[in-house]
């Protein structure tokens, strides 16, 4: 099954949330052109380059097709015009004002293509404050409260590792894209579609009240931006072992397997700041008396949560990922073969139907 099939998008976009929101396009099958300046963008040359870009850029831009368009030139804005003129959607995420630059106002691409659907994402929004701003994903990150999610007044901000802000946007801009294509089968119009990191972030965060108060004036509950900040991972006798009890069976399932079950009454009673911390007390020297693969066995055989913490390697290594066919392995010119991952989503059990293509070289493909 390929659900895309038959959809033409456009993307002129750069860096990780705009480019990985097309890249989920071209995974589901649709025909992706990437639009690139004469140089590339940026994110081809962050980090080591093989060949013409590097492993950060093969990343967000796989099964995509490229061009190369001067959009500040008359010739390269009629050949995206071109382009355009068969889309289905257009995904930016250029910095308000820049696409007005290129006379690519909403009113004129609305008039000139009124069944195109143009995605537009952005750090804040189109307008406001603070739309022109430059916007990163830490910035982000740190806008919407989740660097103070579950930390004290004196804690430092926890800094989130692998751009969050951008790749949940970019998930959010994909579905935004094709829930337009859907309202699109039904009225037959286009339109534009606004998704901003700032927004994307409140909505993901919102859930467990991380992005602030859920109720105007007084905290009425405290608690639900903590509950799910508690310490997890513990070191064992030869590394690292995630323990995650939810609920009361599994509290005393961890007991069960540590040989401290006969302790769940006093722990209750005298665990001041908590269950989970006066477990905490008890667990840490025993877990250091065995492996962590010993542990992870024990505890599953008691049908508690838990893993050995893994790093890349152990996990491509992992029996359940190749079970998955999680990673396609694809020839890739730059770096000989290449692990791409695959669109996770299985449709009547099967994954998508593609012909898996490495991210494009630059201005490849004919226009």
């Amino acid at each position: 099954m390929t659900p895309l099939a038959g959809v033409r998008v456009i993307e002129a976009a750069a860096f990780i949330a705009g480019p990985f929101a097309a890249m989920i396009l071209a995974d589901l099958g649709a025909d992706v052109i990437k639009v690139e300046p004469p140089r590339g963008e940026t994110y081809r040359r962050m980090g080591r380059v093989h060949g013409e870009s590097s492993l950060l850029y093969r990343g967000v831009n796989q099964n995509k097709r490229g061009v190369v368009l001067d959009l500040k030139d008359e010739r390269g804005l009629k050949d995206l015009h071109a382009l355009l003129a068969d889309a289905d959607v257009f995904l930016t995420n250029w910095r308000p004002g820049v696409a007005e630059s290129f006379g690519l106002t909403d009113t004129a691409l609305r008039t000139r293509y009124p069944s195109l659907i143009w995605v537009r994402v952005s750090g804040y929004g189109q307008d406001g404050p603070k739309a022109t701003n430059p916007a990163y994903d830490a910035v982000i990150h740190a806008e919407s409260g989740a660097m103070r999610s579950g930390a004290g007044p004196a804690d430092p901000p926890a800094d989130a590792n692998s751009n969050v802000a951008d790749k949940v946007t970019a998930m959010m801009a994909a579905q935004t894209a094709t829930a337009a294509l859907i309202e699109r089968s039904r009225s037959g119009r286009g339109m534009v579609c606004d998704v901003s990191m700032l927004d994307t972030t409140a909505y993901f965060y919102g859930g467990d009240i991380s992005t602030g108060h859920r109720v105007p004036g007084p905290e009425i509950d405290p608690g639900p931006a903590d509950t799910g900040v508690r310490r997890t991972s513990f070191s064992t006798a030869d590394g690292w072992l995630s323990i995650v009890p939810v609920t009361r069976r599994q509290l005393l399932g961890v007991l069960e397997v540590i040989d401290h079950l006969g302790e769940w009454d006093s722990i209750k009673r005298n665990g001041s700041d908590g269950i989970w911390p006066a477990m905490v007390e008890v667990m840490e020297p025993i877990l250091l008396t065995a492996s962590a693969e010993e542990w992870q066995r024990r505890f599953a055989e008691a049908d508690v949560p838990s893993t050995v913490v893994k790093d890349f390697t152990a996990h491509l290594d992992d029996e359940q990922v190749a079970h998955n066919a999680t990673y396609v392995p694809i020839d890739d010119p730059g770096t000989g073969q290449f692990l791409q991952v695959r669109y996770p989503g299985l449709f009547d059990g099967a994954p998508v139907d593609i012909e898996h293509r490495p991210a494009p070289g630059l201005g490849v493909d004919r226009r």
